[in-house]
């Protein structure tokens, strides 16, 4: 029986992003896998009875594209809205966000929880947050809360009174944050970073609760299920067939295990555990990892796999632990074999970023970290050289966050002011576009120049994919340009690198540059038709590049319609 593939693109500018970075035109595909890659005559000889042909009529293919950190299923419970979450994250008023809670409280009982999306990242209208008092004026009767940013929240008084925080309530110390208060020194409702754990701490505590790393609301599993395939049908309409989970809790590994085997799941994830180490003492800590018992990375397959353990060290300044409780955490994670991925580091100077090299450094003379591929995640201001050296020695992945930088920029400019006041970070800067660069610059020509290996990423759901410009995280990393403008104008990358970014060299971090991330025979096949050539258009082009087609492991699995 002659060998026919099942299905065949041809008449195309294929960029397969293999090491030569070729251009080709025609691929074919068999049983999931890319058989041939080569010119069109030579591939679509190959054709069978069977075989379903695709004339791409010229236009480009370029490898299924990745994401090297999400929150895949919180975006889900976001883009679940009236399922899940009260979805705000696109809402640019205050005066939209309360009608849209003004919404949900009108269908939920009193006393009953009300949670909210990822708020805008970009400027409000008004030049402020909300405050209890706006909650107040539409949820008097549940308890409210906004999750602001990150590990920040914005809390009604009903929530504040659930957590115990009243005006005489101290400043957290460890992990560090801090209460929001007006001038009678009564709390604003505004809880950032360490004074969010406090809240979720005593949330569950009341709820009866475990704890867990990321957000305070538990859905059960069939709504966890729906969140996962809404939020990979907006994947797929961008054009990504693959994900890092950024700090998966186990109730969230458990969802994704159970979608996968009902073969619902088909975003490509690789899971980066998280356990929540910021309320764990050391010695919880150790004891934790000294009686896990079930897999590590590498574990599991192409379509869901374990990746390693995510740590966060700063957010906006606020450190998550001690100097000494992350060198205990780092070491003893990497004396047991793990991988990590590491936040090292939002609005906090250099300070953290030397603190947890010095921490890798010791780790590494306990076991090696060379060939480990750890990464450093988000990548903001990391541009001193003797860093990037001592980086590049470890073998540190670097994982760029280029859309979150496109909209937070917008705020640090816009709303310094108020940022200021409510301490959103812990270290002020009263010169807006001084604190946008130092926040929110990515100085990947550095990285690049030293031989790093650079992935591309959105931190979604803090920043929400938009389908109708799927590419715009590509754009920014492409251009430098936010919200604020160009924040580094001299760290332009070229279109190779950018795609690099976004394929081999994600697969390359999640272990899997073997099976994944180019368009080449042998490997899985996933690809992206665009309606304009990323190699050649303009650059301000790219943000309004479009996907037709989305295919994974072969089968398509997004078409836009015409």
């Amino acid at each position: 029986m002659k060998f026919a593939p099942d299905l065949i693109l041809y008449n195309g500018k294929i960029i397969t992003v293999d090491a030569a970075f070729s251009i080709q035109e025609a691929v074919a595909v068999y049983d999931g896998k890319f058989a041939a890659v080569g010119s069109t005559s030579a591939v679509k000889g190959l054709a069978g009875k069977g075989t379903k042909l695709v004339n791409l009529e010229g236009r480009c293919v370029v490898p299924g594209q990745f994401d090297s950190h999400v929150h895949f299923l919180l975006a889900g419970l976001d883009a679940l809205g009236s399922k899940a979450k009260v979805d705000i994250a696109q809402l640019q008023s205050i005066e939209e966000i309360l009608d849209a809670i003004r919404k949900r409280v009108a269908t939920t009982p009193k006393g009953k929880w009300i949670g909210t999306s990822c708020m805008y990242r970009g400027a409000l209208k008004e030049g402020r947050f909300p405050t209890r008092q706006d909650l107040d004026k539409v949820a008097p009767d549940q308890p409210v809360y906004i999750f602001q940013s990150g590990k920040n929240v914005i809390a009604n008084t009903f929530a504040l009174k659930l957590a115990g925080i009243d005006g005489g309530t101290p400043q957290p110390v460890e992990p560090e944050g801090w209460i929001a208060k007006d001038a009678s020194g009564q709390p604003t409702g505004h809880l950032i970073a360490g004074a969010g754990d406090m809240a979720r701490k005593a949330w569950w505590a009341k709820a009866g609760q475990p704890i867990k790393k990321w957000d305070f609301l538990y859905f059960d599993r069939e709504t966890q299920i729906e969140a996962i395939q809404a939020q990979q049908a907006i994947y797929h309409s961008c054009g990504v067939i693959g994900v890092r989970d950024m700090g998966t809790a186990t109730d969230e590994l458990d969802a994704y295990i159970e979608a996968k085997r009902r073969g619902v799941l088909n975003i490509r994830t690789d899971i980066i555990l998280g356990l929540p180490f910021r309320y764990l003492s050391q010695q919880e800590a150790a004891t934790a990892l000294d009686c896990y018992f079930g897999p590590k990375q590498h574990f599991g397959d192409a379509m869901l796999k374990i990746g390693g353990i995510k740590l966060v060290l700063v957010n906006d300044g606020w450190w998550a632990y001690s100097r000494e409780k992350l060198n205990f955490l780092v070491r003893a994670i990497n004396r047991h074999g793990w991988n990590m991925a590491i936040h090292v580091n939002t609005g906090g100077g250099e300070e953290p970023t030397e603190v947890v090299l010095s921490s890798l450094e010791e780790a590494n003379k306990d076991a090696p970290l060379a060939g480990r591929r750890i990464s450093f995640e988000h990548g903001f201001g990391f541009g001193n050289p003797d860093h990037i050296r001592r980086a590049k020695a470890l073998g540190i992945v670097f994982g760029a966050n280029p859309l979150l930088a496109y909209y937070a920029s917008a705020r640090s400019m816009r709303m310094n002011e108020i940022m200021t006041q409510v301490r959103i970070a812990k270290n002020v800067e009263n010169d807006p576009w001084k604190r946008t660069v130092r926040d929110w610059a990515l100085p990947m020509r550095h990285w690049f120049d030293a031989g790093l290996t650079v992935t591309g990423g959105t931190d979604n759901p803090a920043v929400a994919y938009d389908p109708d410009q799927p590419f715009l995280c590509q754009y920014s990393a492409l251009t430098g340009m936010t919200l604020a403008g160009k924040l580094l104008p001299e760290h332009k990358i070229t279109r190779e690198e950018l795609l690099r970014m976004f394929t081999i060299n994600n697969a390359y971090a999640r272990w899997q540059e073997d099976s994944l991330g180019s368009i080449e025979a042998g490997k899985l096949a996933d690809l992206v038709v665009l309606d304009t050539d990323i190699l050649t258009c303009a650059e301000e082009k790219v943000k309004d590049i479009q996907v037709l087609q989305t295919y994974v492991g072969g089968n398509l699995v997004f078409e836009k319609r015409a």
